[in-house]
């Protein structure tokens, strides 16, 4: 077997291409993603409903005791809206999110085959493979949540330090907290990114899937950095607009909560598309690589 035929520059675009090549040549691989955009604008629409009376009634002892009387009235109650939007993200990504992750590998597979795919076999070993998939997904999920208390650890101490500290202000630190929590996300997943295909395409098991993916890893570390983390810099900006919503709304108008939250769906559905797509094609051509 020969090794490192495929260069990491070679191997981050070849990827790039071919989910490009993908997405426009056989745009019905992305329905699972638009599926979760159309409940993600649901979510939006029910949250808003709930919020409002007579329907607010029902959920007022739950938002007194987490978030204050103060999130029961306009305009705070569209800061709630955001905040209950994130926890419903959250459950669509792990639950919904992971199914439509194992289709489109399996669709993305079927398609560098045979240029033909179905959705009828992609869904019974989703399916199948669900539990192994969602374990994973939620391994992730942790260990994400594991980075970024390590990371609000690490900015405390550096602004005990003083807010003029490197001649930043504490916004400043605020907002590069948000911005390294974005890179920092990007980087866990880029550890595991190959987690799903493994299981998808080689039917691994969660266990052996995690470990053929540190093989794949270890050997294509920056490239799976690259395709993890440059699709996710464009989600920066939503991040930063979600952290300082308060003031935003303070300098225009309170509903700019709702243009907030729908860019945000709109540039997580272009993140999971590309990123996907693009892992999976960067997992067969390491395979491909390695078989020959």
């Amino acid at each position: 077997m020969q090794e490192n035929r495929i260069s990491q520059g070679a191997l981050i675009k070849r990827s790039w291409v071919g989910a490009f090549d993908v997405i426009f040549g056989a745009n019905k691989i992305v329905i699972p993603f638009f599926v979760i955009v159309l409940l993600e604008l649901i979510g939006i629409a029910a949250l808003f409903i709930a919020i409002q009376p007579p329907l607010v009634k029902y959920i007022t002892p739950i938002v007194m005791r987490f978030w204050g009387q103060q999130f029961l009235h306009y305009p705070f109650n569209l800061l709630l809206l955001s905040q209950l939007f994130n926890y419903l993200q959250i459950v669509l990504a792990v639950v919904i999110g992971t199914f439509a992750s194992g289709l489109t590998i399996s669709n993305v597979f079927q398609y560098s085959q045979t240029e033909q795919f179905s959705y009828k076999i992609s869904f019974k070993k989703t399916l199948f493979k669900y539990v192994n998939l969602i374990i994973i997904t939620i391994l992730v999920f942790f260990a994400i949540k594991f980075a970024y208390s390590i990371e609000k650890k690490v900015l405390i101490k550096i602004m005990m330090k003083g807010q003029s500290f490197l001649g930043l202000r504490r916004e400043d630190w605020s907002m590069l907290f948000m911005v390294f929590g974005v890179i920092a996300a990007g980087f866990v997943q880029s550890l595991f990114v190959f987690t799903h295909t493994a299981i998808m395409i080689d039917n691994k098991n969660f266990i052996t899937a995690i470990f053929r993916n540190i093989a794949f890893v270890f050997k294509n570390l920056f490239a799976a950095c690259v395709l993890v983390i440059i699709p996710l810099l464009t989600y920066i900006p939503v991040t930063l607009l979600k952290g300082n919503l308060f003031e935003l709304m303070r300098r225009t108008t309170p509903e700019i909560v709702f243009a907030v939250l729908v860019l945000g769906v709109f540039i997580s559905f272009f993140i999971n598309v590309l990123i996907t797509i693009s892992t999976t094609n960067a997992y067969l051509l390491i395979r491909g690589n390695d078989n020959d």
